[in-house]
């Protein structure tokens, strides 16, 4: 076989290696586009399959109760309410509505703020209860101010009202979030409404 004859031969071997290694690399590809969008929508959760570009979904607060500033004659009234909240998810009807239970209260400094009653440590979603004086419970923290606690056992999270939600105990077993999960609350020259979830702590 001459030299031209093996430059032939040779040029036309390329385009088969080109596809044969195009065919051995399909997999690998379409394993590495299917991992990027769970990843994609971990990192905004629900956000639709495979459009990595689009803002995330938030969760979007329907029609809620509103208050007035009489609802509230004392420092720590504390009022409970339902919050209906729709999710994106995926199914034919492209959402879902949830309620979430919260508290509506004012405050030693006046101010009227909400809480989610859901307890971020308790793995049944235990609602959080209001408690004025903490000297009603021997086992949970201490505290001057009225308190959210958490009814499930007696390793009770408690969550101090005068700092924000503070946590002010936690179940020994593990880690918990530092605070309460806060809703927005917007006074429009009349009326306390429920505006929306703030995006950091647990619902």
């Amino acid at each position: 076989m001459n030299d031209r004859t093996h430059n032939e031969a040779t040029e036309a071997l390329l385009p088969r290696r080109t596809i044969l290694k195009f065919i051995a690399g399909a997999p690998l590809v379409a394993t590495f586009g299917l991992l990027a969008s769970p990843f994609m929508r971990y990192l905004k959760p629900t956000m639709k399959p495979g459009d990595f570009f689009q803002s995330a979904d938030l969760p979007k607060v329907g029609q809620s109760d509103r208050f007035s500033r009489s609802d509230f004659p004392e420092i720590w009234t504390c009022i409970p309410f339902m919050l209906p909240t729709s999710y994106a998810v995926f199914g034919p009807e492209g959402h879902e509505t949830r309620e979430i239970p919260g508290f509506i209260l004012r405050t030693a400094k006046d101010e009227i703020v909400a809480y989610s009653r859901i307890c971020p440590n308790c793995h049944h979603r235990q609602y959080l209860n209001f408690l004025m004086n903490t000297a009603d419970l021997d086992c949970i923290p201490q505290s001057k101010s009225p308190v959210l606690y958490c009814p499930c056992g007696c390793d009770l999270s408690t969550f101090d009202l005068s700092d924000n939600g503070r946590l002010l105990g936690r179940p020994a077993s593990r880690p918990s979030p530092q605070s309460l999960r806060r809703i927005d609350v917007a006074f429009d020259g009349e009326y306390y409404r429920l505006t929306g979830i703030t995006q950091t702590g647990i619902d």
